[in-house]
């Protein structure tokens, strides 16, 4: 039995989801309010609500109830469409109101708490004080910024220009465009009931997140915000999450933004680190439009907690009984201060600091960052110039990081970085496999993956999924449930690697990248070239990347490649396995990755021998889902349930403990047929060859028939030695014949087919 209550999970940042009904009552009540946020062009005659069309241009052949029992209820009479409010808010957002019915409803949540109940004075008119802005042409999107208590504070335009785009606040309270004083936190209304708020760069990112049900916030202006002329104090009290763009100024603002967010009270400060993979300026709109897992990164996305502490204020540092001016004592005070925290591992050549649930590695040089801190703290000490110069310069900084790896207390062995190949570090805590119990985080563990689903929950919508692929196969469908289990583990007794087969539209690729995505840092992509033959040696790179994964997935066959399996057998075999990364020396590792491909096409094989024939595993996802049976958002929709097909899994990995992988029929059908397509030896023997204990045949003559049979069918061939240790694997021996020439004992060659067809036969 799976207990998953052992350690208390993090408070989940989402609200609760509000009611159709309650958000369409408030929508109602401040309906005008609505609708001109969201048309600034529209306008008001004879009680409703006219705009051109649900983008929002000017026009009258869109109109909106006002009042009565139709309120709400909308008609274009260019096109014929219409519906209610929230058909209305889904069409301005480009969204469908039945699939997209939950982000729909955030946003008019979103809308009913931040709109006023009443339309301020003058809406819809143009204000003398908007003449300036005239040359910029109309606004094209608007974000209001409210107080706790729902009052608009100031509002920011956008405009299009042929320059490009530009922004411009308004202070709702002195009725001008300019920013006002102090400048406002963005969706302050939403972040007065969070625990953790997700800080970004401009309003639209925020947007994005927040119809996604999470609360996030952005200063006014975003990178460019005047950080000391921002009202912060809304995140007192908060776990402040900071996802900046992808690019310099982008990083120095959510530097800058941390420490304004810790000196008002936040409770802590996480800065996030950026998928590598992404470009330049890339940020949280981007990864909304690009269907990034946002859930899984913000749940398990490496970051690097921030401490209190700036160029005029540094940290409080503990210099009692050290010698403050030199490198030595600089380093034992950094120790003294950090050392519960941060680890560095000689072998990788990387600090790791802890985050409260693993160890990350410091990608972004925050470490470097702190380092400065200590030897400003010791500037309040220097009497001289000279000293406090010495304490400033890079040297001296670099030489107490130095200094500070050697120290026991960070230094860490490669070996000793999880370790435990039956615990799985997952956001709410760590999962004993062997038990499926639960336990809490902990730095000793020295845990540096994560998850990004904890147990918890059934997974209905994934079951059924898997009844679809497995076309009803309760056998089959347990027994990939068996193999999930096996993959969360770091053992590799099983010596297997499993290929899921098939021609498109069947879920195969479906069901590996949703385990991929769920499995977090566990899970690792690797390129088939990896594992196909070719003419030349692939770097050996290709492995060290995947070192410390679980589930290796790999995709898209090409037909008529052939496997490695030299590269197979050493990977599943247990042992080390040799890598290096680029311009870096050479290093060993024990794999702990279980091989999962799916693909279209089977690879060939040159050596059909009991090595591969145990280690291979071919899984049939044969069942073709019809056009109009398929699911455009059914990943969506299946990482939604991440936590129960998480539960699903460690349910898997016991079965698997008291059963073993226990492949069905249909797999081992599907193996067995594969192999006997692929022994092209086998075949030869049956339909060349006489197998007889006293038969005898040279081996000249056997390679000589097998190399005309090769030529014919376009086959390999390879050469005489291969052969002869093909057939010898087979069960045949070596001789010497009559006359000294080499031989085999136990096969001779079936005399040549004639053309025996006689003239006139068909008479």
């Amino acid at each position: 039995m799976m207990d998953f209550n052992d350690a208390e999970g993090p408070v989940d940042a989402r609200p609760e989801r509000p009611s159709r009904d309650a958000v369409r009552a408030q929508l109602l009540q401040r309906l005008e309010a609505v609708l001109q946020a969201l048309y600034p062009h529209g306008r008001v005659r004879r009680g409703k609500f006219h705009l051109g069309n649900t983008q929002g241009e000017q026009g009258d052949s869109l109109e909106v109830e006002l009042s009565g029992p139709k309120a709400g209820l909308w008609t274009d009479h260019a096109t014929g469409e219409g519906g209610d409010v929230f058909d209305l808010i889904a069409a301005h957002a480009n969204l469908d109101a039945r699939d997209d019915f939950a982000i729909v409803l955030a946003m008019a949540a979103e809308l009913a708490e931040h709109v006023p109940a009443s339309v301020p004075a003058g809406s819809g008119k143009r204000r003398r004080s908007e003449a300036a802005m005239d040359e910029l042409g109309p606004h094209t999107a608007r974000w209001d910024y409210l107080s706790a208590d729902g009052e608009l504070i100031a509002c920011v335009y956008r405009y299009d220009p042929p320059e490009g785009k530009q922004y411009r606040p308004w202070d709702a309270k002195r009725r001008k465009h300019q920013a006002p004083t102090p400048r406002p936190l963005y969706h302050q209304p939403g972040m007065a009931a969070a625990l953790e708020v997700i800080l970004v760069e401009g309003e639209k990112s925020a947007d994005a997140l927040i119809a996604r049900g999470f609360c996030a916030t952005t200063a006014m202006n975003g990178a460019k915000a005047p950080i000391e002329k921002t009202d912060w104090s809304p995140l007192a009290g908060k776990h402040v999450l900071l996802w900046p763009d992808k690019d310099k100024p982008g990083w120095e603002y959510a530097m800058q933004a941390a420490q304004a967010a810790l000196k008002a009270g936040a409770a802590s400060c996480a800065l996030l680190h950026l998928p590598e993979d992404k470009p330049e300026a890339w940020d949280a709109a981007d990864a909304a439009e690009d269907g990034f897992d946002i859930d899984g990164f913000l749940r398990a996305g490496e970051r690097t907690y921030l401490a209190p502490g700036s160029d005029d204020a540094p940290p409080p540092i503990d210099f009692a009984g050290l010698d403050w001016s030199s490198d030595d004592g600089l380093g034992l005070a950094f120790t003294r201060h950090y050392a519960e925290d941060w680890r560095y591992c000689a072998a990788w050549g990387q600090w790791l600091s802890w985050t409260g649930t693993r160890w990350n590695p410091d990608r972004t040089l925050v470490l470097q960052h702190l380092v400065r801190g200590v030897c400003r703290a010791a500037q309040v000490f220097a009497e001289r110039p000279s000293q406090r110069a010495k304490l400033a310069s890079a040297s001296t900084v670099g030489g107490v990081e130095r200094l500070a790896r050697s120290d026991p207390r960070h230094a860490s062995f490669a070996e000793s970085w999880d370790r435990d190949l039956w615990a799985l570090n997952t956001p709410n805590g760590i999962v004993d496999l062997r038990r499926g119990t639960l336990r809490r985080h902990a730095r000793g563990e020295q845990m540096t993956k994560l998850t990004t689903a904890s147990p918890a929950g059934d997974c209905p919508t994934w079951r059924h999924f898997l009844g679809d692929v497995t076309g009803g196969d309760g056998d089959l469908a347990a027994y990939l449930q068996r193999v999930v289990g096996y993959c969360l583990t770091g053992v590799t007794t099983e010596h297997a690697l499993f290929f899921l087969y098939g021609t498109g539209a069947n879920g195969k690729s479906v069901f590996v990248n949703t385990l991929a995505t769920i499995l977090g840092d566990y899970a690792t992509n690797a390129p088939m070239e990896t594992f196909m033959e070719t003419r030349g040696d692939r770097h050996p790179t290709d492995l060290a990347g995947l070192r410390g994964a679980r589930f290796v997935a790999a995709s898209e066959t090409e037909q008529g490649r052939r496997w490695n399996e030299a590269k197979l057998k050493a990977i599943t075999g247990g042992d080390k396995i040799s890598a290096r990364f680029m311009r870096q020396d050479f290093f060993e590792y024990v794999p702990q990755f279980k091989l999962v491909i799916a693909g279209n096409h089977k690879p060939a094989m040159r050596n059909v021998d009991e090595a591969m024939k145990r280690r291979l595993h071919m899984v049939p996802f044969t069942v073709t889902i019809p056009p109009e049976r398929r699911d455009r958002r059914l990943t969506e929709k299946l990482l939604a349930e991440r936590d129960g097909i998480m539960a699903w899994a460690v349910q898997g990995c016991l079965d698997w403990q008291q059963t073993g992988l226990r492949a069905p029929q249909c797999v081992i059908d599907a193996t067995e047929e594969y192999f006997e397509e692929e022994d092209r030896v086998g075949e030869f023997v049956t339909e060349d060859c006489y197998v007889h204990r006293d038969a005898r045949a040279s081996i000249e003559d056997v390679f000589h028939r097998w190399r005309e049979r090769g030529e014919q069918r376009g086959e390999y061939i390879g050469t005489s030695r291969w052969l002869v240790q093909q057939l010898m694997a087979r069960g045949f021996s070596r001789m010497r014949l009559p006359g000294g020439a080499k031989g085999l004992t136990g096969l001779s060659l079936k005399p040549r087919q004639q053309n025996t067809r006689l003239p006139y036969a068909d008479n």
